[in-house]
């Protein structure tokens, strides 16, 4: 069976409108999970501690373009076990862990951004909201979101496609 990625809306039960202000942008994708037994912590894990390469890559030229901008370049290694709510684990810092959803992301001086893990029955969604704070995190997303798309897609097709999720 092909699972297949699909736009979605932002499930009503997700938390993350808890953690950001004002929602400048919102996008939401969902996938049906092929094991719905496991756990949410497992989940995140198997989506963003895959990255393909392509991704790294990609964050290292962005983090070199906009050092000179001031803007947050610092990431820790992703932990791959025993997340924490408050802590920072590759890009993301941890605001909330619940038995189905993990909401992750950061606060910059141009914008905030959250993004949802979200596991309801066998469907599991990824969200991400994003508040811009000023003008220059306006025109950074209006660059950055064909990425962002693309970014998504690509962590969710490579974890379904290698059934981890």
């Amino acid at each position: 069976m092909v699972r297949k990625i699909s736009k979605s809306k932002l499930p009503k039960t997700s938390c993350i409108t808890n953690f950001i202000t004002t929602t400048n942008y919102e996008d939401t994708y969902a996938v049906a999970l092929q094991k719905p037994e496991i756990s949410i912590e497992s989940i995140y894990l198997n989506i963003f501690a895959y990255s393909p390469q392509w991704i790294t890559n990609l964050l290292e030229i962005r983090n070199k373009a906009v050092k000179p901008f001031g803007l947050k370049t610092d990431s820790k290694k992703l932990i791959k076990e025993n997340l924490k709510v408050g802590e920072k684990t590759g890009i993301f810092n941890i605001y909330a862990i619940t038995g189905n959803e993990i909401v992750a992301g950061d606060n910059d001086a141009h914008l905030n951004y959250r993004v949802s893990v979200l596991k309801n029955d066998k469907t599991l969604t990824v969200s991400t909201l994003v508040q811009y704070n000023n003008w220059f995190g306006k025109g950074y997303f209006f660059i950055v979101k064909p990425f962002h798309k693309a970014v998504i897609n690509s962590i969710l097709k490579n974890a379904v496609t290698n059934n981890r999720i």
